[in-house]
């Protein structure tokens, strides 16, 4: 009988604790994106934060479109005049891991990566219509 109790109750306090543990671990987002309209009439502009303990779904699209934009030359932006800035950064490091600027365009948009810290050295890529739609609904706060 005792070696049933404790047994019932050593399996209660491995569950329990790695419950616990999660709860507490889990509370703190370790990526998250920080997207703003720039230039706009709005005060303040537009945008949003998104980071994977609320907006999972949103920051996964979001690096899926990084990570597929394709390489553009010969590109002619003002770059001191983006349509939108987007960061992504860790909040756990407290450090920057992208920045870029965008400039929404008929046939998608332009993203410009900054480069060895200046954007001088801006290395400059493309993005599908389709994307470019999704990154303007989240910065007008209509994608739920």
């Amino acid at each position: 009988m005792w070696k049933f109790l404790f047994w019932v109750i050593g399996v209660g306090v491995v569950f329990g604790g790695g419950y616990l543990v999660g709860v507490v671990t889990s509370d703190e987002p370790s990526y998250q994106i920080m997207i703003q309209e720039e230039g706009g009439e709005s005060q303040p502009p537009n945008g949003a934060v998104l980071t994977d303990v609320d907006q999972p779904a949103k920051l996964d699209s979001l690096l899926g479109i990084l990570l597929q934009k394709q390489p553009a030359e010969g590109v002619t932006v003002n770059i001191n005049e983006p349509d939108a800035s987007l960061k992504l950064m860790s909040p756990q490091r407290s450090v920057g891991l992208t920045d870029h600027r965008i400039w929404f365009t008929d046939n998608g948009a332009v993203l410009a990566e900054e480069r060895n810290g200046t954007w001088q050295d801006a290395a400059f890529f493309t993005i599908s219509e389709r994307d470019a739609s999704y990154i303007q609904s989240i910065v007008q706060g209509e994608e739920d």
